[in-house]
């Protein structure tokens, strides 16, 4: 009697979007948790920075500030999507979609940072400089395809925003306590925030084997808290929100309008800035 042959399984042993072609592959173990999601938490938690962002362009939009900021959290926006996008499927042109959008959209803090004292017009020389500089670091990064390339790229952005914060701090003790003391709050966070992330990305990166092997022996239920790259998309998110509304409050300061705005934190914990409430 002739058998007839199995009936095959649908995708058994093969990825759902191919092979990683990505230059990086983090830690947490591919396709276990979701068969179309390669990195179901690194992916998921990228909701974060969809629910900032956008939480961020509601209330520039609602409180009629400057469109700059909302250039901000709409590259903050692009960045999670990218990142949601890598991490669902490890291809190298979704890491260049989340890698490369944090360098443009730094760039635009950058220049906020730089520009927070000038009270009308636009500075196309800066523009110009912010712009070269992200055309180098994609056309580098192409090219070489290092991952510590676009790390140390990202990082110097990061550090000139905060020598550039700081620097306004300096001169806001000495003319406005009260936006100094608010300002100061905010930036704790961020750098916290920012902090926190990055050390738990190199224990995540440092110590994969051993993180994994704590996932193994724990119940299922708590594996998840020890997907550490995960936290890192936490941190930074916020860690970018509250570096954005800094620059917002920033800029009210220098402006010479923060009076006519309060800042407010939603569930005690996310800053954002919404209009003063004028007495009767």
């Amino acid at each position: 009697m002739q058998l007839d042959p199995p009936i095959p399984v649908l995708n058994a042993g093969i990825n759902y979007w191919g092979e990683a072609t990505s230059t990086i592959d983090w830690c947490e173990e591919n396709y276990v948790a979701c068969k179309y999601i390669a990195e179901f938490w690194n992916t998921t938690t990228n909701l974060v920075f969809f629910a900032l962002a956008l939480f961020g362009m509601y209330k520039v939009r609602s409180t009629k500030q400057e469109n700059r900021f909302l250039l901000c959290y709409m590259a903050m926006l692009v960045v999670g999507i990218g990142s949601w996008l890598f991490h669902m499927t490890l291809q190298y042109q979704w890491q260049l979609a989340d890698e490369l959008p944090m360098v443009y959209g730094t760039c635009i803090c950058v220049y906020c940072a730089l520009r927070a004292d000038v009270k009308v017009g636009s500075d196309i020389y800066v523009s110009l400089a912010l712009f070269a500089y992200s055309t180098v670091v994609t056309l580098v990064y192409v090219q070489i395809r290092k991952p510590v390339f676009h790390q140390i790229a990202y990082g110097m952005e990061v550090f000139c925003i905060l020598y550039l914060n700081m620097k306004h701090q300096i001169e806001l003790r000495k003319t406005n306590w009260r936006a100094y003391s608010e300002l100061m709050q905010l930036l704790w966070v961020g750098v916290s925030s920012f902090g926190m992330a990055f050390v738990l990305w190199n224990i995540d990166n440092i110590f994969c084997g051993n993180l994994r092997a704590i996932r193994n022996a724990v119940p299922a239920l708590l594996s998840p808290f020890f997907q550490l790259h995960a936290y890192w998309h936490i941190g930074t998110a916020l860690g970018c929100y509250v570096s954005i509304v800094y620059q917002q409050y920033l800029r009210l300061v220098k402006l010479d309008t923060v009076d006519e705005y309060r800042l407010r934190r939603l569930a005690f914990v996310v800053p954002y800035i919404d209009k003063a409430v004028k007495a009767l």
